[in-house]
């Protein structure tokens, strides 16, 4: 029987597995494949929601709302003062409020100072029933933050709803809108509409999206041991029952199988360690450590497999 299963990553991205449980990684690693086995797969969920969730399921208790993403058009705006490609956490700032608000249409604009908000969504007013403006400098918006905000302004029946960096509006409101009245601001979540709008603000947000990250993998199964130390990528996927103690950095698509124990001092990018290893105090880059092997101190493998 051919099967086509897909899994889930930390930020809901799938990732094909095909029907001899394989798990290809050629996108970034030539001829390299791992072998998983399917029963795994019930772990890799997204962060917030699946895939198939985010598009139409709101953040809601028992409660139905005349809301779906299909209806909604949403517009980023790249920051004038902090660039939007800028890396947090393996994204660029701009792909983490992509990923917010995933499922939605959206369309990227660079945002200009001299525009008022209502000029610049009211061309899209007929595109969509709902014209969500968002901005790139806030990469702390979740997906969760995002459907709880669209929840609430649909099941309040409102026009326009400010937010603490963003408005949504109701199209038909847009249209003919000629000024947004003085309303106060709305805010959801946390940490969500932190605006790094300079670099004094960076190593914050790059602290909160570590912090969900390694949650994440936590909640997973995942052990960690110094954990003010440990850096992790959104993309990279860990199994569990691994350990990872301090001063570890895992980046890019790398893969961490089952039962691994990742020793202090490693740096570990685009590569793939397998069940049972152990890494201690290595540079691995767009490598592959098979079963059970044991690397280190101080190994350097890059674009090999051992």
């Amino acid at each position: 029987m051919n099967l086509r299963i897909f899994v889930y990553n930390f930020v809901g991205e799938s990732i094909l597995v095909d029907k001899d449980g394989k798990k290809n990684y050629n996108n970034h690693m030539d001829n390299m494949i791992l072998e998983m086995e399917t029963e795994t797969l019930e772990n890799q969920i997204s962060f917030d929601f699946l895939e198939q969730d985010m598009k139409t399921k709101p953040l809601a208790k028992g409660q139905i709302v005349d809301w779906s993403a299909e209806d909604t058009l949403v517009l980023i705006l790249k920051s004038k003062k902090m660039n939007a490609d800028f890396s947090l956490c393996g994204k660029s700032m701009l792909d983490w409020v992509r990923l917010a608000s995933s499922g939605c249409e959206q369309v990227i604009l660079e945002e200009r100072t001299d525009v008022d908000v209502l000029d610049v969504a009211r061309p899209y007013a007929d595109r969509a029933s709902f014209v969500v403006v968002l901005y790139s400098d806030a990469p702390l918006l979740q997906k969760a933050t995002f459907l709880e905000m669209m929840n609430y302004f649909t099941a309040n029946g409102l026009n326009f709803m400010r937010l603490p960096r963003g408005v949504v509006f109701k199209s038909e409101y847009l249209k003919n809108a000629k000024m947004l009245m003085s309303t106060g601001e709305m805010s959801f979540g946390k940490d969500d509409f932190f605006v790094v709008d300079e670099t004094a603000k960076i190593s914050f947000a790059y602290k909160v999206l570590n912090e969900r990250i390694l949650s994440y993998h936590k909640e997973n199964g995942v052990i960690l041991f110094g954990e003010n130390t440990i850096f992790i990528d959104a993309d990279v996927e860990i199994e569990g029952g691994t350990i990872v103690y301090p001063n570890n950095i895992l980046k890019g698509q790398t893969y961490i199988g089952k039962g691994v124990i990742l020793e202090s001092g490693n740096y570990i990018i685009d590569s793939i360690v397998c069940d049972g290893a152990f890494i201690c105090q290595s540079y691995i880059e767009s490598g592959k450590i098979e079963n059970e092997r044991t690397v280190g101190p101080f190994a350097r493998i890059i674009k090999e497999k051992i």
